[in-house]
């Protein structure tokens, strides 16, 4: 049996392809190693690894929670009365597993400052898409009983204001 240059370049890059997907594989499914010292700035670093333990129906299954990555927001002041004040919030999860987990809005008065926390839920041992994944999340503010000012929104670190024109308190 004789044996081509053609042929031989054809096996040698076929075993070249087959090592490389193995190679990847392996690699791609590997747990990182634990160095609490890290301190990069990748977009999985956001996600604080809290395990917990839930317990509902006898089951137990861990979770990791996290913050959510906000990029930018957006403030629609409704032109009604009592004026109403949302705030669309657009940003991006670290992987497909992840999601919003809750929204807590609190509102400190002698700043005028509204605070926002995002907070991120994934299951902890579940296989997820590595590829980041956009959100768009629209937030009512509470804004009735407010004096007329400008406002300060802090969403996740992200800063933006907006100025209610009269005090939005109804007198009866």
């Amino acid at each position: 049996m004789k044996i081509n240059s053609n042929t031989l370049i054809g096996i040698l890059v076929l075993i070249t392809i087959l090592i490389v997907t193995i190679a990847t594989f392996s690699l791609g499914c590997a747990e990182p190693p634990a160095d609490p010292d890290n301190e990069t700035g990748n977009a999985t670093d956001n996600i604080k690894e809290n395990y917990t333990e839930n317990k509902n129906n006898g089951s137990e299954e861990e979770y990791i929670y996290g913050d959510a990555t906000v990029e930018e927001t957006e403030i629609l002041i409704m032109e009604s009365f009592p004026v109403q004040v949302q705030v669309i919030v657009s940003g991006y999860l670290p992987d497909g597993c992840t999601q919003i987990h809750e929204e807590n809005i609190e509102f400190n008065e002698q700043e005028k400052k509204f605070n926002v926390h995002l907070t991120t839920i994934r299951p902890a041992d579940e296989m997820c898409t590595q590829a980041l994944v956009p959100f768009e999340r629209n937030i009512t503010l509470d804004v009735h009983g407010l004096e007329k000012g400008v406002y300060t929104v802090d969403v996740n670190g992200v800063r933006n204001e907006f100025e209610l024109q009269t005090d939005n308190i109804i007198y009866e």
